[in-house]
């Protein structure tokens, strides 16, 4: 006699000796039964008849391709990725799709024809879908049957009628299955399967209670308003879900510290997508052992996102930032320090120039075409040569992932077309990585965290539910875009049963009815008032519970970090950490830079004086002195700079010292305009071209790796030509006298040196000229109003070279725009300011102070260097001033 026990109060009384099958591990576990599943059984049953489960990414190509050759459209894998849904429901409904594809509406047929098409296509290859399992098991059961089992069938509460009619055929004599029922319509479902397994001759058993209910029986009958809520039952509100990951874990933990097992405490939530990166971050933070079976995509894990990146740098031709994190990534670590200085410095970008480095990179050197067999050879011997498997062994989830990546591999190998090109393998493997997915946080032991259809039967004495909102729980309903829920009700005229929207809400119903018994010492839920700044309502099944929602309670900090934070003004709290000095000191400075008072030597003031006198300055760094003096403290003082590194594309003050370069060259044997007249654009190119090869010689910069090089090179050209037929540019009564020279001075008690891009004697004295790129002024030292607009250039330059120069009646300095062909026009500076910036300029060296002080508009903290090391920003105004 096969039995079926309905509401079962005690588990005690179920035999053990006969072969149990659960849905998951927890349930087998809670039984102490080894885990065998209804699927695996499934599976076995397919296998005697040799079919079995296609694999992922054959079903996927498979799926695309029948959609792309029988369905019209401009976008087929877009239409594949919607119908799937669909051809689900169907699958799993076992309908006959003959029928189907006679339906009076057409996108029914489509998806009939392409789904039947699908099906077939399978079978020849020995496959089946996973959808189809229990339909063909029972096929193949009806047509050969073997021997019955006796069978313990629990946790499958709501079994569909697949499942139903296949454990029907595979339970023997003596076989059990548990099922809850009653009156109520959540139970619909369950009391139509009982009925028949009646009819199919089983025998339905009621255990008798003794009103000693278990918790989790206490709590289903509240939900079912038969009872009154239980004790140990609390819902606790939290601003938002981070409060409420932290306020659930602080429970945790301190169920742990209590000497409970963590065996003994289970996390569940219906929404792991968005609970379960938080979830492992604060788990982190509280040392607490956390063990996630969300399963999340190859591509999104280290593994995964190195693959595809692998495959970027090949088809790209090796270009220099994509492929220096290929050979930087945590699982190749493939280039030495040194390597990567020198890969800086020359920027590689392509294959033969990495390889100019020592590195041996002919693996990555994929053919354009070959064999399957071949190509999965050579991505194995690339995973081998980075030493991968090694690598991804100091973290669970890459080995697993490296490991299901082995069975892919021999997969992909066996699929259609015996040769294909290098982009079409490269497409099916960025496919495996994309379809194939791994358990976020595997391995063994510590808290578990599970969705409540994968605990239905289990038991803990201890629950966590975490996200008890409305549309987390229950889920929102979604209608399918095709096989909408109005076409599931006119195909129900057909005899077609499709699940509708009431099956679904009463299949999420009895989902938490069936949640509510696994509890046997406290349930506490718990719900975010909002996420994102979206207000979130609490769950219905609150209310049918009658639970009352309540603030957490006040528990321990549950981790250093929180500790820290907590007790910051307290140091004495934290007397045994080890890092609570340089807390509490970065703490003050923290505080300190945010207030009203001076800069201190955190912001630039040191206090140590530098000796001026034998200091020699250039216009350049009293100007940065000028503008902002914590720019000069961190260029000149520091010596601070970032890693040497090859310019990826032309930079304004390259494009500058290039021209300045071709002109002092170009003007080499130059005196007068009669002079300048002769030379013509080929002599321009010549000399940029000289200064091309200079540069490459000095810094290192090969200006044909520059993107769209040859037409900036061209506009150079032009700009050159236009320059030497200017007026402004050499006047028809000077002579040119001296090309970028050097010359010492003394400027308002300091010494300075002026680089002179060219002098230039005049009837009434002296020219000098400052070649710009630009075509406005550059920014100066700040006025009164801290606005960058004083240039003290101009007026040193004058004074340098009248002081060398001294029989000169007249010295006069011109920045000229070589963009604009013209003077740039300047307004005089007062000697009065000039001196007094001077003297500024001596009392900061003496006294050691530089402060983070940009001008008004902070323009010239667009083109600094030393954005990581400065802390500019609104505090500056709250600050007193420095002098």
């Amino acid at each position: 006699m096969r039995s079926l026990i309905v509401n079962p109060h005690n588990l005690n009384h179920l035999p053990s000796q006969i072969t149990t099958i659960t849905p998951t591990q927890p349930v087998a576990r809670c039984l102490k039964v080894p885990y065998k599943s209804l699927d695996k059984l499934a599976i076995k049953t397919i296998n005697n008849h040799e079919i079995t489960i296609a694999p992922v990414l054959t079903m996927d190509r498979t799926w695309r391709r029948i959609v792309a050759e029988n369905i019209n459209s401009n976008d087929p894998d877009g239409i594949a990725k919607m119908l799937i849904p669909s051809r689900q429901k169907l699958l799993k409904s076992g309908v006959d799709l003959n029928l189907l594809t006679h339906h009076n509406s057409r996108r029914i047929r489509d998806l009939a024809q392409v789904t039947n098409r699908y099906k077939q296509k399978l079978q020849k290859q020995g496959y089946i879908d996973q959808d189809q399992l229990f339909w063909e098991a029972i096929n193949y059961q009806t047509q050969a049957p073997t021997p019955a089992q006796t069978l313990l069938i629990y946790g499958y509460f709501q079994p569909q009628l697949d499942q139903v009619k296949f454990i029907n055929l595979v339970a023997g004599e003596g076989s059990i299955w548990v099922l809850p029922t009653g009156t109520e319509e959540i139970f619909a479902k369950n009391r139509e399967a009982i009925a028949y397994l009646e009819r199919e001759g089983w025998q339905v058993n009621c255990q008798e209670n003794d009103h000693n209910f278990s918790l989790g029986e206490k709590l289903q009958k509240c939900f079912l308003g038969k009872g009154e809520l239980p004790h140990n039952v609390q819902c606790h509100i939290y601003p938002n879900l981070e409060a409420e990951i932290r306020g659930v874990l602080s429970q945790v933990k301190q169920l742990i510290i209590n000497g409970v097992s963590a065996s003994k405490i289970v996390l569940v939530t219906q929404d792991e997508k968005t609970y379960a990166p938080l979830l492992l971050d604060i788990a982190w933070e509280y040392q607490l052992p956390l063990r996630l079976f969300y399963k999340i995509p190859l591509r999104n894990i280290r593994l995964g996102s190195w693959i595809a990146l692998l495959i970027e740098v090949i088809e790209n031709n090796f270009p220099f930032e994509s492929t220096a994190k290929l050979l930087h990534h945590p699982l190749a670590r493939y280039l030495t320090y040194q390597q990567w200085l020198e890969a800086r410095q020359k920027r590689p970008n392509n294959l033969a120039e990495w390889e100019e480095l020592g590195l041996n990179l002919s693996l990555l050197k994929f053919p354009q075409s070959d064999t399957r067999p071949n190509l999965v050879d050579r991505i194995k011997q690339v995973l081998k040569f980075f030493d991968i498997r090694k690598n991804s062994s100091q973290w669970s989830r890459e080995i697993v992932a490296f490991n299901q990546l082995e069975t892919a591999w021999l997969e992909l190998s066996k699929l259609d077309g015996d040769r294909l090109n290098r982009q079409e393998f490269f497409q099916d493997i960025l496919e495996i990585i994309t379809k194939l997915k791994v358990p976020m946080q595997p391995g063994k032991g510590g808290i578990e965290v599970h969705t409540p259809l994968s605990l239905q039967g289990a038991s803990y004495p201890h629950v966590f539910l975490i996200g008890f909102q409305e549309g987390i729980l229950p889920a929102a309903i979604e209608n399918d875009p095709v096989l909408d829920f109005y076409e599931s009700r006119r195909l129900s005229q057909f005899n077609i049963t499709l699940e509708t929207a009431i099956d679904i809400a009463q299949r999420n119903e009895l989902c938490f009815y069936e949640l509510l018994r696994i509890p046997t010492k406290s349930l506490t839920f718990s719900c975010a008032e909002q996420h994102h700044k979206k207000p979130l309502l609490p769950s219905p099944y609150s209310t049918r519970l009658g639970i009352e929602k309540t603030p957490p309670p006040l528990l321990n900090l549950a981790s250093i970090e929180e500790a820290r934070r907590y007790y910051l003004q307290q140091p004495d709290q934290l007397s045994d950490d080890v890092l609570v000095n340089d807390i509490i000191k970065n703490w003050q400075v923290e505080q300190r830079r945010e207030s009203g008072e001076s800069p201190d030597e955190y912001d630039g003031v040191i206090g140590i004086g530098v000796d001026y006198q034998n200091r020699m300055f250039s216009a350049s760094q009293l100007t940065a002195l000028g503008q902002c003096p914590f720019k000069w403290f961190s260029t000149y003082l520091l010596c601070l700079k970032e890693p040497s590194e090859a310019e990826s594309e032309i930079t304004g003050s390259l494009r500058g010292r290039l021209y300045h370069r071709c002109l002092e060259i170009l003007l080499a044997d130059i005196k007068n305009q009669t002079d300048l007249r002769r030379l013509d654009r080929k002599d321009i190119n010549q000399a940029l071209s000289q200064a091309e090869a200079a540069l490459k010689a000095e810094e290192n910069v090969d200006f044909d790796k520059f993107m769209g090089w040859e037409a900036r090179r061209l506009e150079g050209l032009n700009m050159l030509e236009l320059n030497l037929q200017a007026e402004d540019f050499l006047q028809s009564n000077a002579e040119i006298i001296s090309r970028e020279n050097y010359f010492d001075a003394e400027w308002y008690g300091l010494k300075v040196i002026a680089r002179v891009d060219r002098i230039d004697r005049t009837p009434t004295g002296l020219l000098v000229l400052d070649y710009k790129t630009t075509s406005s002024l550059p920014l100066g030292i700040k006025d009164d109003s801290g606005k960058a607009k004083i240039n003290i250039q101009m007026p040193l330059y004058q004074q340098a070279i009248a002081q060398n120069f001294n029989e000169v009646p007249e010295v006069d300095v011109k920045l000229y725009s070589l963009n604009k062909q013209r003077y740039l026009k300047a307004k005089v500076t007062d000697s009065g300011i000039l001196e007094a910036f001077a003297e500024e300029v001596k009392q900061r060296l003496q006294q050691g102070n530089y402060p983070v002080a940009p001008d008004q508009k902070q323009q010239v903290c667009q083109y600094c260097e030393f954005d990581s090391v400065c802390r500019k920003g609104n505090r500056l105004s709250r600050q007193k001033s420095s002098k």
